[in-house]
């Protein structure tokens, strides 16, 4: 169930990454954004409907209550751009910090110029 999951994310990152190296005005653009809308619909509908209830049943809902601190935690400290290949809790730990400075300077760097 977790591979399935983090596949679809793969795949999700992967298309938002041609997408937004293409641009608005590349041909099929509006077509990707369909497609990508609809995978990640799909995606959330599996956690929504398989994962999370699961979660419910066989986690204290303490430790749910801990588990989603902790993750809004790591998102604040997150990518802000896909990065396809970081999907791995090892690849995260490695790259996401760097990364997420990247994005951010990236995006001051844009703003700034503006």
């Amino acid at each position: 169930m977790v591979d399935d999951r983090l596949a679809e994310e793969r795949q999700a990152k992967e298309t938002l990454t041609v997408l937004v190296e293409g641009g608005v005005d590349a041909d099929r653009f509006d077509a990707g954004i369909l497609l990508l809308r609809d995978a990640v619909l799909e995606h959330a509908r599996h956690e929504e409907r398989s994962e999370f209830p699961l979660l419910r049943e066989h986690v204290p809902a303490e430790r749910l209550r801990t588990l989603a601190t902790a993750l809004k935690a790591a998102e604040a400290v997150a990518p802000a751009r896909p990065h396809p290949g970081t999907e791995s809790a090892k690849a995260n730990l490695a790259a996401g910090p760097v990364l997420a400075v990247a994005d951010r300077v990236r995006d001051a760097i844009r703003s700034a110029a503006g």
